[in-house]
């Protein structure tokens, strides 16, 4: 057996004189040899030749097809990829809209009304006006009216004789804040009119530009609790409403339809808000106006309307009507009632839903000083009430 001895060196044996032809020693788990070089026996380091694989020669079709597996596995892992990335998009889509749902649901239950001696139950509808700044109105549910009456010897638009203002829809735009508002903004014509203003139908002329919407032929509602969060204008002369009339206005006219004013204030008053019902005393389609009578209730809020957010509702049932201010009674009137007025029960139809800021000085006093007012709309809700109410949207 070859004795191979294993230096205890700390250098390495390369160049060193060794003894023996053909001897191997090992350092730094390197294999040394000894080796005749020239005419001395010397330790030389022992290369391993490396022996390269020879590369298989590939035929033009195996190239091909070795393309087109590795694009198909490209292929199919952008694919992966995508579909994981769209995955986890939806996922997080809808765990964000489910959150901005439960928080809302959260409000929701949170501002629901209570008014003593009523039932309030489930929400049936709800407008909370959210959008980006100056967008316009949600259309699916509301349309910006010119002024107008339908037909137009009955009254039955929104613009009268002792109004002073020309609606135009570029008056009312939603407000981009995070719970969302509808604004109509009057502003006293300084140079052209809007080329989407509508007629003044004015006695004495107009002088302001308004704005008007409402839900007809897109949203009605029978019976229920309606209630709307309004920031009224301030300065005397604007005639801010939130009324209804009957679905069947443009078939029956005015005052047959039936009108109920749930707030109209009178901005020479701003601490007080009124509510009012507006009938025929007899079933007449399309004759007016000697048949038409309405009755009116006031309420004290105790401050400026225009300074602050407040609530107006309408509670609506088959045989009453009441209005409410803060949860306060403002007016009440029953179908008995009518019996002795006398007056014609038109109230147990679809009706629709106007919001509108109109210049009446008859009505809020003078507009002398007046320049420029915001009417803001938080939101519109429709509530069942004592079991009753219904919404139609179309």
């Amino acid at each position: 057996m070859q004795f191979t001895p294993v230096l205890a060196a700390t250098k390495s044996p390369a160049g060193q004189i060794c003894k023996k032809k053909s001897a191997t020693t090992t350092f730094a788990s390197e294999k040394y040899l000894c080796k005749l070089v020239g005419k001395k026996l010397l330790w030389t380091l022992q290369i391993k030749k490396v022996v390269q694989p020879v590369q298989p020669v590939l035929s033009w079709a195996e190239i091909e097809a070795k393309a087109a597996a590795e694009k198909a596995a490209a292929e199919a892992k952008a694919a992966a990829e995508k579909e994981a990335a769209e995955k986890a998009a939806a996922e997080a889509k809808a765990a964000a809209e489910a959150k901005v749902a439960a928080e809302k649901a959260a409000i929701l239950a949170a501002q629901k009304p209570s008014v003593t001696g009523l039932q309030i139950g489930n929400l049936l509808w709800s407008e909370d006006f959210l959008g980006t700044s100056s967008e316009p109105i949600n259309s699916k549910h509301w349309s910006a009216r010119n002024c107008h009456r339908v037909p137009v010897s009955f009254g039955g638009g929104a613009c009268f004789g002792v109004e002073s203002q020309w609606y135009a829809p570029s008056a009312i735009s939603l407000d981009g804040s995070k719970d969302g508002a509808a604004v109509i903004t009057t502003t006293r014509l300084q140079g052209a009119l809007p080329a989407d203003a509508g007629p003044c139908l004015g006695d004495f002329g107009c002088k302001f530009v308004s704005g008007r919407f409402d839900t007809h032929d897109k949203v009605s509602f029978l019976y229920g609790f309606i209630e709307a969060r309004i920031k009224m204008p301030s300065g005397s002369g604007n005639h801010p409403a939130v009324w209804m009339l009957g679905d069947n206005i443009n078939q029956v006219g005015w005052p047959t339809t039936g009108e109920m004013d749930i707030t109209e204030i009178h901005s020479n008053v701003p601490n007080e808000t009124t509510a009012a019902i507006n009938y025929s005393t007899y079933s007449a389609p399309n004759t007016c106006c000697k048949n038409a009578k309405y009755e009116v209730g006031k309420l004290d809020l105790g401050s400026d309307v225009s300074q602050d957010y407040h609530l107006y509702a309408l509670a609506w049932l088959p045989d009453s009507i009441s209005y409410y201010a803060d949860s306060k009674l403002v007016y009440k009137i029953s179908r008995k009632d009518f019996e002795a007025l006398p007056g014609f029960w038109s109230f147990d139809k679809k009706f629709f839903i106007i919001l509108n800021n109109a210049i009446s000085e008859g009505f809020s006093g003078s507009s002398a000083n007046l320049q420029s007012s915001t009417m803001s709309i938080d939101w519109v809700r429709s509530y069942q009430l004592n079991g009753f109410g219904e919404v139609t949207t179309k």
